[in-house]
């Protein structure tokens, strides 16, 4: 078979379930604010243990994830200096000798 017919057919097939795809969320956000609707989609739409897209887009569970983008930072051109060691978790002070107790409030 043909690239160029391959990759056509292929475009085609993935605007046709990009389309059906929109066109089935459209129905469901019509039928979460329509009960006939809905209930003309399937029956059972009052039973205790119903639960579809259509109900979920009725009761807001339609939360988007949040996704971070991670962008890397382009390398720097110029040579790159060693940070100091120090250690910044630790915060005595070394001048004090340890058997020295705190000072006498007056």
């Amino acid at each position: 078979m043909n690239t160029s017919r391959t990759i056509a057919l292929w475009r085609a097939f993935s605007r046709l379930l990009a389309a059906a795809l929109v066109l089935m969320l459209l129905i469901s956000a019509l039928a979460s604010a329509s009960p006939s609707l809905h209930h003309w989609l399937h029956g059972d739409d009052q039973a205790p243990s119903h639960y579809c897209i259509v109900t979920a887009l009725e009761h807001g569970h339609s939360d988007i994830a949040s996704v971070p983008v991670i962008i890397p930072l382009p390398a720097l051109g110029g040579p790159v200096t060693a940070l100091p060691i120090e250690s910044f978790f630790v915060s005595h002070d070394l001048k004090l000798f340890p058997e020295r107790g705190p000072p006498v409030l007056s």
